[in-house]
């Protein structure tokens, strides 16, 4: 791997540990957590153009689930060390920080680089190099351990984590007869091999699968309440395998309403790919002011977009809930309008060439196309602090994985038969 892909994985790792307990995994992941929360935490106060207070430092804490202790005690000095920083301090107390981030491709490469320097455990190592090797293909206990040269009881350990908070499990081939081991991640380049394989099957599980996927990729983010009741098993298990990545968006009571997508490739855990599923949030943004505004529901999606994109869209009372998603992802800012029927929120398009590509992207989705790229564009918290704001995909697999879903063996059984399983 390079050390771009390094980083990828790690970020990756990190989101799955999110709002995770305390654990042996915190010493034995230090290194591989610590590299994906910089990134994330650089990623997202990346072009700021001002200085960030400490509160803002807090709310961007919030916002990507990381515990601002952390932030504050680990993440910022790292970022001074690396020269990504001025932090302006009152004794201790941090009061402000100038950000000098580098472009994505430069925090990446650093950031992989520095994992490898600080040492990582052989636990790090048999986690990042396994996420590698099995986002091609599933593989064998056995060939797995001997790839990765490392011993039984260690391995035994990184697959145990990765286990309990969904980023690898494990399966019997029916083929061999042996335990294989598999990853989420594994779907995301893989689509078109996987529809040409249901395409040709008669098993009736299969063909159900095939028409779930073809209904997802025309419909990017469906709402879940609006799924077929005897399809949710099905969905429910694609979910948790990473087949259908989800996100939940919560609304002002806190009720979380569920969007689900097809794994397409520009989701896929790579450096060139968008690892922040920043489209993928501006589409779940969309749908929720489509199904689940409280007052009025957007009818045309792709108007919607293009009037946020061209300043046209009127000040209304729910915007600052129905574009949340699109504020702290610095997508877009809003301004306070007083109209007759009491404060709207008028939301405003931040023209940067990341959040067009991004919108660009979204576009593709909500017509029902497959996006040809992705995109990170970098959130940035000014006045708005929102908690539990959504789950991210890699939340809803633990969600979903920990529900006893009937339908999971489908999904192993179909990672088996596209590709066959390395031994």
């Amino acid at each position: 791997m390079d050390y771009a892909q390094i980083t990828a994985k790690c970020v990756e790792i990190s989101k799955c540990l999110i709002d995770k307990g305390s654990g042996f995994y915190t010493r034995d992941l230090d290194d591989t957590r610590s590299i994906g929360d910089i990134a994330r935490f650089a990623a997202n106060i990346r072009q700021s153009q001002e200085l960030i207070r400490e509160d803002q430092l807090a709310a961007v804490a919030g916002i990507l689930k990381q515990d601002y202790r952390i932030v504050r005690s680990d993440i910022v000095p790292v970022l001074e060390y690396l020269g990504w920083a001025e932090v302006h301090k009152d004794g201790n107390k941090i009061i402000a920080v100038e950000e000098y981030i580098p472009p994505l491709a430069d925090i990446l490469q650093v950031l992989g680089e520095k994992w490898e320097e600080d040492n990582p455990s052989d636990i790090d190592l048999a986690t990042v190099s396994s996420l590698a090797k099995l986002s091609d293909k599933p593989m064998t206990t056995e060939a797995l351990i001997s790839d990765l040269e490392i011993e039984d009881n260690r391995f035994n350990i990184a697959l145990e984590y990765g286990e309990q908070v969904n980023y690898f499990g494990k399966f019997t081939s029916q083929e061999f007869g042996k335990e294989t081991i598999w990853t989420p991640l594994y779907w995301a380049g893989k689509l078109d091999g996987v529809l040409k394989f249901l395409n040709r099957q008669s098993y009736e599980e299969f063909k159900i699968l095939e028409e779930l996927t073809h209904d997802f990729l025309r419909y990017q983010g469906k709402p879940e309440d609006r799924l077929q009741p005897e399809r949710k098993p099905l969905i429910n298990a694609g979910i948790a395998h990473g087949y259908f990545p989800s996100v939940a968006v919560k609304d002002r009571s806190g009720l979380s309403h569920e969007y689900v997508f097809a794994a397409t490739p520009e989701f896929e855990v790579d450096p060139k790919r968008d690892i922040f599923e920043k489209a993928r949030l501006i589409v779940a943004c969309i749908r929720h002011g489509e199904y689940h505004a409280e007052v009025t529901r957007i009818k045309y999606p792709v108007n919607l977009l293009h009037a946020l994109r061209e300043g046209t869209i009127n000040p209304h009372s729910y915007a600052r809930i129905q574009y949340a998603l699109l504020i702290v992802n610095r997508i877009c800012t809003y301004e306070t309008i007083p109209t007759n029927y009491g404060t709207g929120y008028k939301p405003i398009f931040i023209d940067t060439p990341e959040n067009n590509v991004a919108a660009d992207t979204a576009e593709q989705m909500l017509r029902g196309e497959v996006p040809s790229s992705g995109t990170v564009s970098e959130p940035e918290v000014k006045e708005l602090l929102i908690e539990g704001l959504l789950n991210y995909s890699s939340e809803q697999r633990h969600i979903k994985g920990a529900q006893k879903i009937a339908a999971m063996g489908e999904f192993e059984r179909l990672m088996e038969c596209i590709q066959g399983v390395s031994r």
